[in-house]
């Protein structure tokens, strides 16, 4: 079994990333999908801000690592051999993770650029100017947010890819990543 945790910044292209793995047999299950079916729930939209929100008070009340033990029963009961695990955020899960063998890969860009692909994809989060995405960027990646701290996240990845490029240079970095990805768990 391969299990792969994706970090990033927000617009860095970990749903690119995702997308190409797909193409390589990986189930892919988001953590951010659980908080929106919660958001959903609660009958609130979909914004980042309600997203964040609502994220910071299932930790609360359930642990920092509640959204990856989600994730991982899912994967475990459908006893899938290759998984990636989208949109990991703090630390409690990258260690929870890394404890059932997940190898990370952290995916980035130049804010600017982030801030360009968020506008032209123009999900329900999306529709921000460029001092509240730097705001929202900020606080994700700080620590601001309970328990959220991308910067830190980044920096226990086994690899991080700066998507500064088109999707065959991302692509290629991925691929590469593959490789050591299946070289370390044929390690173990």
């Amino acid at each position: 079994m391969i299990y792969l945790g994706l970090i990033g910044t927000n617009g860095a292209g970990k749903s690119t990333v995702c997308r190409y793995l797909r193409t390589h047999g990986f189930m892919v299950i988001s953590l951010s999908d659980y908080v929106r079916e919660e958001v959903t729930r609660r009958g609130l939209s979909l914004d980042r801000d309600n997203m964040v929100e609502v994220a910071n008070t299932l930790k609360r009340e359930y642990g920092k690592d509640y959204l990856a033990k989600q994730v991982l029963d899912v994967a475990e009961s459908l006893k899938t051999e290759k998984v990636v695990f989208d949109s990991v955020r703090n630390m409690q899960e990258i260690i929870h993770l890394k404890n059932k063998g997940a190898i990370l890969l952290g995916v980035d860009a130049p804010l600017e650029l982030r801030f360009e692909r968020v506008k032209s994809r123009q999900r329900e989060t999306d529709f921000v100017n460029f001092d509240t995405f730097v705001a929202q960027d900020e606080r994700e990646n700080s620590g601001v947010s309970y328990g959220q701290n991308i910067r830190e996240c980044l920096k226990l990845c086994d690899k991080v890819v700066i998507n500064a490029h088109d999707e065959n240079n991302l692509f290629s970095e991925v691929e590469a990543f593959l490789k050591m990805a299946i070289e370390l768990k044929e390690s173990k």
